[in-house]
């Protein structure tokens, strides 16, 4: 039953996920560029979705629902989500865009997860850029004190937000993140070392997708989610955007995929699984992310601008 569930919530943040077309690196763009931070508010709005289901989850079925492991806040995070935030920039997508890219169609971005697969060849090398591993600590809990109550009131009011938007404006795109933030609560709970990223990474290294069933079938769920999604929507489209564009793909994959070794995780677990499970790491790193793009973004701009 819960092999099953989980493959079907896989299924739906896919289709939601593509519906919302989410993605932290369009959406940092639409704040520096623009100066609006709609998309982001948007993110965060799955955010807190998930918040309140894995804590439903928690309270229902204590035994069998998992929780996220926490980090401490260190040089190690910091270097690593700055290049993850930098493959995501050349990339010209982050985890959970890429999924929207190539469900949409866009072959180019298979090279993304080529250079995800090549990330894991540096996997386990202790000296890579020089780091450290992760050092494990407490997530937030209401002993925490404001921490834990501050984080717990933004998710509250983002969700009370969100559900005026959808009752009121019966906006889709809200309905849809709010969806998504559902299915991979359910998701991450029941299968908490699921991801693309994580299954790339296992078959790279040799182990039998067979000891990996629940997984693969759950990935093999969200992109026929998305894909599904895309062609619902008129959004399918086979093409290729250019041999340059696919070498960027594969740069901002390796690089994305070295960045979440360290984390660990990409942004997709830090938002989906993450924060939402009240891993104070989770989100340090993931707005580490998001200013990395945005200068990104900037220093890209300037230099056209005087060119």
């Amino acid at each position: 039953m819960a092999d099953s569930l989980t493959i079907a919530a896989a299924f739906v943040l896919g289709f939601a996920l593509s519906r919302a077309s989410t993605c932290t690196v369009a959406a940092t763009m639409r704040l520096v560029t623009l100066r609006r931070v709609d998309w982001l508010l948007g993110i965060a709005v799955a955010v807190s979705w998930s918040a309140v289901a894995i804590y439903a989850l928690r309270l229902a079925f204590p035994e069998s629902t998992a929780a996220p492991d926490a980090f401490g806040i260190n040089t190690t995070l910091i270097v690593a989500s700055v290049v993850m935030g930098a493959g995501a920039w050349l990339n010209g997508g982050c985890f959970v865009g890429s999924v929207g890219h190539i469900s949409s169609g866009n072959v180019s971005y298979v090279a993304t997860f080529a250079g995800l697969a090549a990330a894991r060849l540096f996997e386990n090398t202790d000296r890579l850029m020089g780091l450290a591993p992760m050092q494990t600590a407490a997530r937030l809990t209401p002993e925490s004190g404001g921490q834990y109550w501050a984080l717990l009131g933004l998710f509250a009011l983002l969700l009370v937000w969100s559900m005026w938007r959808i009752f009121k404006r019966r906006q889709q795109a809200i309905i849809a993140l709010s969806a998504m933030g559902v299915a991979a609560a359910v998701v991450y709970s029941l299968q908490p070392d699921w991801s693309y990223e994580a299954l790339i990474g296992r078959m790279v290294h040799g182990q039998d997708v067979r000891d990996n069933l629940v997984i693969l079938l759950a990935v093999i769920g969200l992109f026929s989610g998305a894909t599904l999604s895309a062609m619902l929507n008129n959004r399918f489209q086979l093409r290729h955007s250019g041999w340059r564009s696919t070498t960027l793909s594969f740069a901002g994959g390796l690089l994305m995929g070295i960045g979440a070794q360290f984390v660990p995780g990409g942004n997709d677990t830090l938002l989906l699984w993450v924060i939402p499970g009240f891993a104070l790491h989770g989100l340090a790193s993931y707005l580490i992310m998001v200013g990395t793009v945005a200068i990104l973004i900037m220093l890209t701009r300037a230099r056209r601008a005087t060119a």
